[in-house]
């Protein structure tokens, strides 16, 4: 990426040129994005794309020239592809900073050029400002944040997610919990076990005895 910073109208662009080497056509498929300060009576901030650079720079010199002003200051990127999205991406912030002659123009007289430099090269490399936003409630009050359990739970991280299923799977499997939940204990607290034990024992060993009746028929005879 370049930057130039020129007083002369006339004779930097061609030295420029043949300094950098700069092609006349960008290889096929990509285009450049530049940005260029012009100094004069009137001054402005020019941001734009094209796939011909010296042409079009050149155009740009001429009419700065024409309007009694000069290229000050420029800036030119790699050739890359999807230029046109980049150039689009760039002048977006760029208006958000500073207002354009119109709505879609390309001309910011209000706009600083290392301002500018900054936008075009963060589209360039794909760069995205995060929102600076702060969550707040009504009951935490306009200026006090949530509070750090809260925010967690609203949208929680990698460690939180992994905590929470520690603490799920520690209590064992679905059919473990539904058992636990459900389960009666075997011996009440109210009732000693060797009740138990006798009453269980009583069904099945009767405490009378049993008489044989083939032995009783036999002694009445």
């Amino acid at each position: 990426m370049l930057e130039l910073v020129h007083n002369d109208p006339r004779g930097w662009l061609l030295h420029f040129f043949k300094a950098h080497q700069v092609p006349p056509r960008a290889p096929s498929g990509t285009g450049y994005v530049y940005v260029l300060a012009i100094t004069g009576a009137v001054s402005y901030i020019k941001v734009g794309s094209t796939a011909q650079p010296r042409a079009r720079l050149e155009a740009l010199r001429t009419e700065a020239h024409r309007l009694g002003g000069a290229v000050t200051q420029a800036w030119l990127s790699p050739a890359h592809p999807n230029y046109k999205t980049t150039e689009a991406q760039a002048l977006t912030k760029c208006r958000t900073i500073s207002p354009s002659t119109s709505p879609r123009s390309e001309y910011f007289p209000e706009l600083d050029f290392a301002a500018a430099r900054r936008e075009a090269t963060k589209a360039v490399l794909g760069v995205r400002d995060a929102p600076q936003t702060t969550t707040t409630t009504t009951a935490a009050g306009m200026y006090q944040s949530i509070p750090g359990y809260v925010r967690r739970r609203m949208a929680p991280d990698i460690w939180d997610l992994y905590g929470r299923e520690r603490r799920f799977f520690r209590q064992g499997s679905a059919r473990t919990r539904f058992r636990r939940r459900n389960s009666t204990p075997a011996c009440p607290d109210h009732v000693p076990e060797s009740l138990l034990t006798s009453a269980f024992a009583s069904l099945f060993q009767p405490s009378a005895p049993v008489i044989p009746l083939a032995r009783r028929r036999s002694t009445s005879l």
